[in-house]
């Protein structure tokens, strides 16, 4: 699938948050301060919007070796969600993996169960642009996996390594920013805008407790979000990490599920070089070595 890519926030700030107490980090961060006449603009979600994707999960229905659609289109129904990339895979939203299981019309046409759904395209388009791109996920398989104790996200993990929003899985008070993604009316369809919003969020963070109920406004319209903590790593360079996503569940209520998690002891254990590079595609083994992302991607004909 299309890779989206940020790993560090370069900024000049450390001079800035030295030479002057009365501008702070957070304030900086949320362009609430001021830097001689001219206020500061910046905000976390313009850093964050390269590693952030709309998905729209499109699905058809089977019986009887007949496909079904609705109003004249190949496919019956369709969400739009929130794709996040992080190192080594994409976290999505359970309206990837379940389209059907929030359609009420869906509820109501196979309330006796004669219809099969099943996956039918999948398109994606940065928060950058607009353009959709058709992609092609390992939906079904080992590589799409669940990401948290109740399922409502999941991991695509990346048939070759690469970079996205570094992680945060420590426990401790955490101060940073929530950011939700917003679509531009409640009515989500493919020439909706998607906006960004962020607020200041603190949480004790425990391995204990990792959900926790979020109430966004326009709820309606949010179709993810997640939660990042500012850390200066040195100077001139402020690097964002993830410590939480937003899901919702089957009755439309929002969770942030934290990363947190108990410390593991690392032991060393023997790798076996013949079992790297490879990966399944299309129930065939890729062959060992690197493996082509364009053609990893490439969309299969639909019947």
């Amino acid at each position: 699938m299309r890779k989206i890519i940020i790993i560090v926030l370069p900024l000049m700030i450390w001079g800035i948050l030295s030479s002057s107490a009365q501008i702070s980090l957070e304030d900086l961060l949320g362009g609430k301060a001021t830097i001689g006449d001219s206020p500061s603009t910046f905000q976390i979600s313009d850093a964050l919007a390269p590693a952030l994707s709309v998905i729209r999960q499109q699905y058809r229905l089977e019986r009887g070796g007949d496909y079904y659609g609705k109003s004249k289109r190949p496919y019956y129904g369709e969400t739009y969600t929130l794709g996040i990339k992080v190192s080594g895979g994409t976290i999505l939203q359970r309206g990837v993996i379940a389209p059907w299981e929030s359609d009420e019309d869906y509820q109501r046409v196979n309330k006796d169960n004669k219809y099969k759904a099943e996956w039918y395209k999948t398109l994606q388009h940065s928060l950058q642009d607009s353009i959709w791109q058709t992609v092609e996920l390992e939906l079904g398989t080992q590589y799409v996996s669940p990401f948290n104790s109740d399922s409502t996200l999941y991991i695509h993990t990346d048939a070759v390594s690469d970079f996205g929003l570094p992680t945060d899985d420590t426990p401790g008070n955490k101060q940073g920013y929530l950011v939700w993604a917003y679509t531009s009316s409640s009515l989500q369809d493919s020439t909706m805008r998607i906006s960004l919003r962020q607020s200041s969020y603190q949480v004790n963070a425990s391995p204990d407790s990792t959900t926790i109920a979020l109430a966004p406004s326009d709820a309606g319209k949010v179709i993810g979000g997640l939660f990042v903590v500012p850390v200066i790593e040195r100077a001139g360079y402020i690097k964002l990490l993830m410590a939480g996503v937003a899901a919702k569940d089957n009755d439309g209520r929002w969770s942030l599920h934290l990363l947190t998690r108990e410390a593991e002891t690392l032991t060393r254990v023997e790798s076996n070089p013949k079992e790297k590079g490879k990966r399944k595609k299309n129930n065939e083994q890729i062959e060992e070595g690197i493996v082509d992302a364009a053609e990893v991607s490439e969309p299969t004909p639909i019947k």
